[in-house]
């Protein structure tokens, strides 16, 4: 294989906040893409999807949301052949489940019931 067929081997993302969760999604549609939870000593958090352009070999962000308060974990469905809805899971204060879309990401929750 030549140099100009190879690729680069080691990647770096900085994220603008110190990073607490974090995990890989496994889906084969959307490759080589992060969620971040952020560290912030207050209720306002993010959590940010990046992935990485592999035209220009650098992880960009793609989508950031609100998060309340730090996420202690992040998972992605595990969705190998990528038939399921793209969901994130996210654990802070209770247990959250987000819809990620291309342009926005929002809570998957139900409503709550009218009783």
């Amino acid at each position: 294989m030549s140099l100009h067929g190879k690729r680069k081997e080691i990647y770096k993302y900085e994220a603008p906040w110190m990073v607490y969760a974090m995990n890989w999604s496994v889906r084969p549609d959307k490759r080589f893409r992060l969620a971040l939870g952020s560290f912030v000593e207050e209720y306002n958090n993010k959590v940010q999807l990046v992935g990485l352009d592999e035209e220009s070999s650098e992880f960009i962000c793609r989508n950031t949301f609100d998060h309340p308060y730090p996420t202690t974990k992040l998972m992605w469905i595990p969705d190998t052949k990528g038939v399921y809805p793209d969901l994130l899971a996210t654990s802070g204060d209770y247990l959250r489940v987000w819809r990620v879309g291309e342009t926005e990401t929002r809570s998957s929750d139900p409503p709550a019931s009218a009783s």
